[in-house]
């Protein structure tokens, strides 16, 4: 080994024996700083008191520490709890979309059954949609008609053939 490594070596040795003797006597030291004692100091009426300030020196409990394994922590979060969270979060947002598309749908858009019938001589868009579906607002069925032929406008030629929800009064 090289000198300064011995030179390092003594040096440590020589400081733990210092710091041994310190502990012994109860006084510590910090570095080359001050001693502080560790025992209370005696007043001349007999009443202890603490140390001032200062580094204070624990005797070691010499306690065993456990070498079995321990449980995980609450706060570790495995991957099955990460996938039960996307399927929990995953089923409550496809129940929110269900009710909201039941609450936006009207009553001519949920009626599935559609007829085909001819437009009269002088009947307008309107007309056919009182006629078909009194109980419903003529505006809704006027859209749904034209949703379900493609229409841009509601222009009529008597004859023409529509596509018109089925109504269930009829």
């Amino acid at each position: 080994m090289s000198n300064a490594v011995l030179h390092r070596q003594a040096v440590l040795n020589r400081q733990a024996v210092l710091n041994r003797q310190a502990l012994e006597r109860g006084v510590v030291r910090s570095g080359a700083a001050r001693s502080y004692r560790t025992e209370p100091r005696r007043r001349t009426d007999g009443e202890l008191r603490r140390p001032s300030s200062g580094a204070v020196a624990y005797r070691p409990t010499h306690a065993g520490v456990s070498r079995a394994d321990h449980a995980r922590g609450a706060n570790d979060v495995g991957w099955r709890m990460v996938l039960a969270s996307v399927v929990i979060t995953a089923g409550v947002l496809c129940g929110l979309v269900g009710v909201a598309q039941l609450a936006t749908t009207d009553g001519v858009s949920n009626s599935a059954a559609t007829e085909v019938v001819q437009v009269q001589q002088g009947e307008s868009l309107a007309a056919v949609a009182a006629r078909i579906s009194p109980e419903l607002p003529v505006a809704q069925v006027v859209e749904r008609i034209m949703e379900l032929n493609a229409m841009s406008n509601s222009a009529l030629h008597p004859g023409q053939s529509l596509i018109v929800p089925s109504s269930s009064t009829r």
